[in-house]
């Protein structure tokens, strides 16, 4: 029983993987880009691109979904970063 009960889940985070793979692939094609979207949600480029190639899982998936579903209904579409590249990283104190 607990096995069935693992791969239930492993399908169900797999399932909602896709689906953010699937919308983060709707918002490029619509002229989004990885950082615009990434800038979005609150995380860096990377984490995007990881999740739309499939190397990495989203932690919390819903709210994920959630939030790439409010980019889907947006008809303003951010052509540029809002951060100059590179004033987002952490600075030595030292």
């Amino acid at each position: 029983m607990a096995t069935t009960k693992r791969l239930i889940d492993l399908e169900f985070v797999k399932e909602m993987n896709n689906e953010i793979q699937t919308r983060i692939t709707r918002l490029v094609e619509r002229g989004w880009t990885l950082a615009s979207i990434a800038d979005e949600l609150g995380v860096k480029s990377d984490t995007v691109e990881n999740w739309r190639a499939g190397r990495r899982n989203a932690t919390n998936a819903k709210a994920i979904l959630v939030m790439l579903d409010e980019l889907l209904k947006k008809n303003r579409i951010p052509k540029k970063r809002r951060y100059a590249h590179g004033s987002r990283q952490h600075k030595d104190n030292g």
